[in-house]
C-alpha cells in the first residue's frame, strides 16, 4: 500500500512557516508580512479569516450535476478529493461537514468551471451493453470495477440506470475497448469465476463483444438486440456466424481450446474450421459424414 505525501508549501508561505517549521529568512519575512497584514485589517475591521462554505457547496453540487466527479473537481482546483467532499458530507464522526473555509480554498474551488468535454447526464444504453458484453466474455464486475475506478456495486448499478454521467460512460467505453478481446485469466480472474459469469450472461441473453462488433448499434437505444437474438438461424447462417467468430478470435492469437469454450463449439470442430481458414480449403462435409 502506498501513502500519498502532501506536497510541502513554498518558502515564504504561512503553511511552510507554521506547519512545516521552516525558519529560513524567506519564511520569517513571509510570516511577518502576514502578521502585519492581519493586525492592520483587524484594526480596520476587515479581517475575515474564514468565509461561509454554502456558496462553495452549491458550486460543487452544480459541477457534479453537470457530469464532473468530485475527483475531477478536486484535480481542477489543485487539492485533495477529501477537501472537496468535505463540503458535501461529513467525512467521519470527528470530521463533520465543513461550514467555513479559508478565502484561498473558496477562491480555488469557485474558479473551477464545468468541463467542456462533459455534457452532464447521457443515455446509459451503451454503458449497460458494454458491461453486459464483458460479463458475457467472463469478466466479473469486481474486476471491471477496478479498471473503471469505482466499486463493484456501482458497476452493477450502471446496468440498471437509464442515464449515467458522461465521464462514467467514457470510462466504461475505454475499458471495453481495452478488454473486450482480452482473456480474464490473463488478468488474474479464476477460470471458475469466468465460467460462472458466462453462464449467467448466457441465461440473460447478453450478447458478447464479438456479436456487437458484427451487429453494431451498441449505443443505439432504439436497436433491440433481443429481436435479433431470438430470430431462428438456419444451419448455414449459424455456420457462417461461427466461422466469422472463430476467424475473429483467431486473429487475436487465441488458441482452439479457448475459442471453442467461448463460442460453445467442440474443440475438434473448432480446429477443423481453423485449418480450413488457414489453408483456404473447405472439407466436403457429406464425405466427412
Amino acid at each position: 500500500m502506498t501513502t500519498r505525501t502532501r506536497p510541502i508549501a513554498d518558502h515564504g508561505t504561512l503553511s511552510r512557516y507554521k506547519h512545516h517549521g521552516c525558519k529560513c529568512d524567506t519564511c520569517r519575512a513571509g510570516y511577518t508580512a502576514w502578521q502585519r497584514n492581519r493586525y492592520r485589517r483587524r484594526g480596520y475591521g476587515t479581517w475575515q479569516p474564514f468565509v461561509d462554505a454554502e456558496p462553495i457547496r452549491q458550486h460543487i453540487l452544480t459541477l457534479h450535476a453537470g457530469g464532473m466527479s468530485y475527483a475531477s473537481i478536486a484535480k481542477a482546483a489543485g487539492m485533495y478529493e477529501a477537501t472537496v467532499t468535505g463540503f458535501i458530507y461529513a467525512l467521519s464522526a470527528k470530521d463533520p461537514r465543513k461550514e467555513k473555509a479559508t478565502p484561498e480554498i473558496a477562491a480555488r474551488i469557485l474558479a473551477v468551471t464545468p468541463d467542456p468535454m462533459l455534457s452532464g447526464w447521457v443515455d446509459a444504453t451503451g454503458t449497460r451493453r458494454r458491461i453486459q458484453a464483458l460479463a458475457a466474455n467472463g469478466w466479473p464486475m469486481s474486476a471491471l470495477a477496478g479498471f473503471i475506478g469505482v466499486n463493484s456495486g456501482s458497476v452493477n448499478r450502471f446496468t440498471r440506470q437509464i442515464r449515467v454521467y458522461a465521464d462514467t460512460a467514457r470510462a466504461v467505453a475505454d475499458v471495453y475497448a481495452k478488454y473486450a478481446t482480452a482473456s480474464p485469466q490473463d488478468h488474474g480472474v479464476p477460470q471458475w469465476k469466468s465460467d460462472r459469469h458466462r453462464r449467467e450472461a448466457q441465461a440473460k441473453q447478453w450478447p458478447d463483444p464479438t456479436w456487437w462488433e458484427d451487429m453494431g448499434h451498441i449505443d443505439d437505444p432504439t436497436f433491440d438486440p433481443q429481436k435479433v437474438v431470438k430470430r431462428r438461424l438456419n444451419r448455414d447462417e449459424l455456420a457462417a456466424i461461427r466461422r466469422e467468430e472463430i476467424a475473429h478470435l483467431a486473429s487475436y492469437g487465441h488458441e482452439a481450446e479457448e475459442i471453442a469454450q467461448r463460442i460453445g463449439l467442440g474443440v475438434t470442430a473448432t480446429r477443423q474450421i481453423l485449418l480450413e481458414l488457414r489453408t483456404g480449403q473447405r472439407r466436403d462435409r457429406k464425405t466427412a459424414a
